[in-house]
């Protein structure tokens, strides 16, 4: 991005190149600033991205779940949730990504002006790059892993790159 801005205008000071360079932060336009003022104003007012759950890992720094002396960092919650349950948009957005972690394995990231939210560990997917989504839509299937037996949603969401506790996003269940 910063070489085709210094194309297109050579006399692009060398700071402003370096500043394209390593910004961390979305250029907001005017319309995708109110939507990120709107996703911000409904911090703790947001749905819960399965229709019912518990948290089963928490956002943060804790204790390894087996090894107590080891401590692992989660930069999202894992909710634990009933075979075949679907995952929901927490807001309305635009479907930034669809990843495919592995063939049983998707991600789906959801874009509301400078925030983030990421569904992780869907079977399926049902929507595609660029759509349109709105508040509890359904955007895919949660996967329950073979191994465990267990159905397991992992919600991050990120202002920019710095992820933050979805827990405090969400309307108490």
């Amino acid at each position: 991005a910063a070489a085709a801005a210094k194309k297109a205008n050579p006399k692009t000071t060398a700071a402003a190149t370096k500043a394209t360079e390593t910004s961390s932060k979305i250029v907001l336009t005017p319309e995708a600033k109110i939507v990120s003022d709107n996703f911000k104003a409904n911090k703790g007012k947001l749905p819960w991205p399965v229709e019912k759950g518990q948290i089963t890992l928490k956002f943060g720094n804790q204790p390894h779940p087996e090894i107590s002396s080891l401590k692992i960092h989660s930069s999202g919650i894992e909710i634990s949730t009933t075979d075949g349950s679907n995952a929901r948009a927490v807001f309305d957005g635009e479907v930034y990504s669809v990843i495919y972690v592995s063939p049983v394995q998707k991600s789906v990231m959801i874009q509301h002006g400078d925030f983030f939210t990421v569904y992780h560990n869907l079977s399926s997917v049902s929507v595609s790059k660029g759509d349109k989504v709105s508040r509890k839509q359904t955007i895919g299937k949660i996967r329950t892993s073979g191994d465990t037996g267990k159905t397991v949603l992992k919600f991050m969401i990120s202002q920019n790159t710095t992820y933050t506790n979805p827990q405090s996003w969400l309307t108490p269940m």
